[in-house]
């Protein structure tokens, strides 16, 4: 709630929103103050602390999502040159990146992100495999977030959003081109993790639309890229 929150919360504030009582919360964040979660801004008000990241970076390298496919990302982009080559899922309703990675370029360890679900070909490609209205309301829930933008070919509506997204699916396969940025194209392809229960994971590359590498390439790419990190995600 802190970490979501533009601005610091007071007690009462965080109270009145879980249902509990203010003295419980009082007790809690005076607890998390005192490890370094929380801080106190200003008097009576509460926000994130710097703990939080301490907390973080420690724990990203227990998620095999991040260990046991890295060699196998890197080996992706050097696979598709000029493109920026993510793993990611959708989670609470925005898109989260456990590795993103380019030829040339270091390997980035889980990146949250703050853009708008309907511009995220991952994102998109994701959304088309869930029940239509369980995919609507991460859409709607995204608009609300974040707004809704976009080059003149996104549609103006989820529902519209979410049909054109279904209709371009090819071979498994998204391609948005001058959808988020004229000029670019974002592709993605869903990847299966060997984990039960995991959230779904989708493969995708994003760039500068390149001469020669047309939108077959691009699923031929994401297919053997699949192919890659399924392999990799299998091997303890």
């Amino acid at each position: 709630m802190l970490v979501e929150s533009p601005d610091p919360l007071t007690t009462t504030e965080i109270a009145r929103r879980l249902n509990l009582h203010q003295s419980s919360i009082s007790r809690i964040l005076t607890t998390l103050a005192q490890y370094g979660y929380v801080r106190r801004p200003s008097r009576g008000r509460f926000a994130p602390d710097f703990g939080l990241l301490s907390l973080a970076a420690s724990t990203i390298p227990k998620f095999s999502l991040v260990t046991r496919p890295r060699a196998a990302m890197e080996q992706i982009a050097e696979l598709c040159p000029g493109f920026s080559v993510t793993l990611g899922a959708l989670w609470k309703g925005r898109m989260i990146y456990f590795l993103r990675t380019a030829t040339g370029a270091p390997t980035v360890d889980f990146v949250t992100s703050d853009f708008p679900v309907h511009l995220s070909a991952p994102g998109l490609r994701l959304l088309v495999d869930l029940p239509r209205e369980e995919a609507l309301a991460i859409l709607r829930g995204s608009r609300e977030r974040f707004g809704w933008r976009g080059e003149d070919v996104v549609p103006s509506s989820e529902e519209e959003a979410l049909d054109f997204a279904t209709a371009q699916v090819a071979h498994d396969v998204l391609i948005l081109p001058g959808w988020s940025r004229r000029g670019d194209v974002g592709a993605a392809i869903p990847v299966q993790s060997p984990d039960e229960g995991q959230q779904p994971l989708a493969l995708s590359l994003t760039g500068t639309a390149k001469p020669g590498v047309d939108q077959d390439t691009l699923r031929l790419w994401l297919h053997d890229g699949r192919r890659l990190l399924e392999s990799a995600l299998r091997t303890p």
